[in-house]
C-alpha cells in the first residue's frame, strides 16, 4: 500500500516538474527571443511598400504591403508557414444579375414611358381648392420689431457684464498660473526630483535605441526646373545627413522636377530588456511614487 502511494505522488511529482518545464521555457522564450521587424517601400509615381514582423525565428508571422493601388492592400498572418489568415490576393468576380420575364420589361417600360406627376382632372380640381382655402401670410407686426429695437439695450448690459466677468477670471488664471509655475520651479530645483528626471531620461534613451531599427539602406532622388530650389533642398538634406551616414544615398537633380525615393530597414525587439528597462526604473523608490503620483493625477 505504502509503495503505491509513492508510486502516485513520484507520478504527481514528475507531471508537476513537467508543467513547471514548460511554463519557464514559454516565459524564456518570450523573454529573450526577440520580435524582429522589417519594412521597405518606394515612391515612383505611387507609394508602394510592404512590411513584416516574425517571432520564434519566423514561426509566427505578420505581413502587409501595398503596391500603389486600391485593390493592392495585402496582409496574412502564418503559423510554422501555413496560413491563418490572408487578404487582398483574390478577388471576388461580380455575379451577373437574373435575366428578367418579358412581362415584367414591359412593366418596366411602360412605368418608365408614363410620368409619375400626372394627376387625374379630379385631383387637380382638389389641389387648386385646397390652395385657394389656404390663408395667405400676414406681414410682419410693427410692434414686434419695436420690442426687439427695445430689447437691445438690454442685450449690450448682458454683454458688458459678461465681458467683465470673463475679465476678472482671466485675471485668476493668471495668478493661478503664476503660482503653478512657483511650485513647478521649487518641484524641479528639489535633489531627488532631479535623480529621479536623470533615471528617466537614461531609461528613455535605452529604450529607444534598443528599438530603433538596426540596419537600413535607401536613397533620394530630388529635383527642380530652378536649380536655386534643389540646392536649398540639398543644404537642408545636409544637416540630417550625417544621421544616415553609409545608409543614405542622396541624388539631386538639377534641371528638371523629380522624386523617387526608396529604401528598407529591419530591427529586433528583446521583451526581457524592455523588461529589465521598467523594473529599473520602479525600483527607485522616489521615481515610483512620482510615477503613480502623476499616473493617478492623469486618471482624474
Amino acid at each position: 500500500m505504502v509503495h503505491i502511494l509513492l508510486l502516485i505522488l513520484k507520478a504527481i511529482g514528475i507531471l508537476i516538474l513537467v508543467l513547471l518545464g514548460l511554463v519557464l521555457a514559454v516565459v524564456c522564450l518570450v523573454l529573450f527571443v526577440p520580435v524582429c521587424y522589417e519594412a521597405g517601400g518606394s515612391w515612383k509615381d505611387k507609394p508602394a511598400g510592404k512590411g513584416k514582423i516574425s517571432w520564434l525565428f519566423g514561426a509566427v508571422s505578420l505581413s502587409a504591403g501595398y503596391d500603389g493601388d486600391e485593390s493592392g492592400l495585402t496582409a496574412g498572418v502564418r503559423l510554422f508557414g501555413q496560413k491563418l489568415w490572408e487578404m487582398g490576393e483574390e478577388k471576388e468576380t461580380p455575379k451577373a444579375p437574373w435575366p428578367l420575364d418579358e412581362e415584367t420589361l414591359r412593366g418596366t417600360d411602360a412605368e418608365r414611358k408614363e410620368p409619375k406627376d400626372r394627376k387625374k382632372p379630379e385631383e387637380k380640381e382638389t389641389a387648386l381648392w385646397e390652395e385657394n382655402q389656404q390663408p395667405r401670410p400676414e406681414p410682419e407686426d410693427k410692434r414686434h420689431t419695436e420690442h426687439k429695437k427695445k430689447d437691445v439695450f438690454g442685450r449690450i448690459k448682458v454683454f458688458l457684464e459678461k465681458l467683465k466677468f470673463s475679465f476678472q477670471s482671466f485675471c485668476d488664471k493668471l495668478k493661478n498660473m503664476q503660482n503653478i509655475a512657483e511650485e513647478k520651479k521649487a518641484w524641479l530645483e528639489d535633489e531627488e526630483n532631479q535623480a529621479s528626471l536623470k533615471l528617466l531620461w537614461k531609461q528613455t534613451g535605452r529604450f529607444l535605441r534598443h528599438v530603433c531599427p538596426r540596419g537600413g539602406k535607401g536613397s533620394v532622388t530630388f529635383g527642380f526646373e530652378e536649380p536655386y530650389l534643389t540646392g536649398q533642398a540639398l543644404s537642408a538634406a545636409a544637416l540630417i545627413y550625417p544621421f544616415f551616414e553609409g545608409n543614405l544615398e542622396i541624388c539631386p537633380v538639377f534641371d528638371e522636377t523629380v522624386f523617387e525615393a526608396e529604401g528598407s530597414f529591419k530591427g529586433r525587439i528583446r521583451a526581457g530588456y524592455l523588461l529589465w528597462l521598467g523594473l529599473g526604473v520602479l525600483r527607485d523608490g522616489h521615481t515610483r511614487r512620482m510615477l503613480f503620483g502623476f499616473l493617478k493625477g492623469s486618471a482624474v
